[in-house]
């Protein structure tokens, strides 16, 4: 654990009710981390220290400023904390998700930072932008086939990737944040575009599979952005090991059944196999806890999701 902390006395918060237990005073902490008991009384619970962590990486969360200039195509760079900003804001959803942090490349950095200015001087998104374009350059280029591509600056693009609205074929962009092999990352932004390269990562996970929602306490406010939300463009299963191809879904809330509309999703986008589910006829609301089964697939999966509001 990191020796550099500061005491955070504990603020009031939906999840941190009787129903979830008693709340504990005072909490060590530094952003990124999940949060140390060093005061007596009762140890948190799980809603608390996710709250806790959720609520702190948020609140130190800063867009980046960019030095470049799109006349002169000048792919330019970020401040900081605005580069770290991004990668703590993928590590937060990393954290919920019970996954395991990610760092960033200084020369995946450069390439995507390359492909920003492509996207913003062009005012279009593309994986394979040509020699045409505006700004093009061989590294820009690359990074765009290997990146989640945005017309928002890094940090907002993050949480716009986990709710994809206008890509549920595929849910690619979420699935590539959740993903077993990601690490390390690509940074690149600019005033109105970035990327995020993600392709090809060095990691090792063996998680059989990975829901969003996950399992567990889950905060209310990542479950939507101002452009949509997860009722809107599903939840999901993925796997790099069980075949989805013929899986069903039940949700429950309280025994009494919420039908969902299931799709099977394009194959090897962050993970080999994924479904989505979206919600049909009803809407998840906070303070609520929703069963979920997947069957078809043997052993069957079976989690619960239960929506705090943290904030």
């Amino acid at each position: 654990m990191r020796l550099h902390v500061f005491a955070l006395m504990f603020a009031a918060c939906a999840a941190c009710d009787p129903a979830y237990g008693p709340s504990p005073a005072t909490l060590s902490y530094v952003p990124g981390d999940a949060g140390v008991w060093i005061d007596g009384g009762l140890p948190p619970t799980p809603a608390e220290i996710m709250c806790r962590r959720f609520t702190m990486d948020m609140s130190a969360l800063a867009e980046a400023q960019w030095s470049g200039n799109s006349a002169a195509c000048d792919a330019g760079n970020l401040n900081e904390p605005g580069r770290t900003s991004i990668v703590r804001h993928v590590n937060l959803i990393r954290f919920l998700g019970g996954l395991p942090e990610v760092s960033d490349d200084p020369v995946l950095n450069a390439r995507a930072q390359s492909c920003s200015l492509l996207m913003a001087v062009n005012g279009k998104l593309s994986h394979a932008p040509t020699p045409e374009w505006k700004c093009w350059t061989q590294e820009g280029a690359q990074a765009a086939g290997k990146s989640n591509l945005s017309t928002t600056p890094g940090v907002q693009a993050v949480q716009d990737y986990m709710i994809d609205h206008g890509n549920q074929t595929t849910l690619g962009h979420r699935r590539w944040l959740l993903s077993n092999s990601l690490g390390p990352i690509g940074v690149g932004s600019s005033n109105s575009a970035s990327c995020l390269w993600v392709i090809g990562g060095k990691g090792a996970v063996k998680k059989a599979w990975q829901a969003w929602p996950p399992p567990g306490v889950f905060p209310y406010e990542a479950y939507r952005t101002k452009w949509s939300n997860l009722d809107v463009t599903g939840w999901s299963l993925q796997s790099d090991s069980v075949n989805l191809q013929k899986a069903t879904v039940t949700v429950t809330e309280d025994g009494l059944p919420r039908p969902t509309t299931v799709t099977v999703l394009k194959h090897n986008y962050g993970s080999k196999h994924a479904i989505s589910f979206v919600p049909k006829g009803w809407q998840a609301k906070a303070g609520r806890t929703y069963h979920v089964q997947i069957g078809g697939i043997a052993p069957a999966i079976s989690y619960d999701v239960a929506m705090v509001i943290c904030r």
